[in-house]
């Protein structure tokens, strides 16, 4: 080759190694399509924890509506004391079985 058939080619050259430079950006940089796929995968991710803890937090919800004040039954706190915290009255025997 020629020096005139060099200085006729570089232009096309160079462009086609900035296109390839902009290709592989575009496919793996920091904002490329791999990266947007992780991206996307992570938030279905996140979006599936979120819809269970709404659900833990709504059963959260339901149990400290039925220990408020307002619906207190007695009955049910002294279960939940009994079985949780392993109370009994002064005198009273209490034997646990294993369920």
């Amino acid at each position: 080759m020629t020096l005139p058939d060099v200085k006729r080619r570089a232009p096309a050259a160079a462009l086609v190694v900035f296109y390839l430079y902009i290709g592989f950006h575009a496919f793996s940089g920091s904002q490329g399509l791999v990266r947007w796929m992780e991206h996307a995968d992570r938030a279905d991710h996140l979006q599936g924890r979120v819809t269970a803890l709404e659900s833990r937090r709504a059963d959260l919800q339901t149990h400290v509506d039925l220990l408020s004040a307002g619906s207190l039954d007695l009955d049910t706190l002294d279960i939940e004391a009994r079985q949780r915290l392993y109370v009994s009255k002064p005198g009273e025997i209490t034997i646990w079985l294993d369920p």
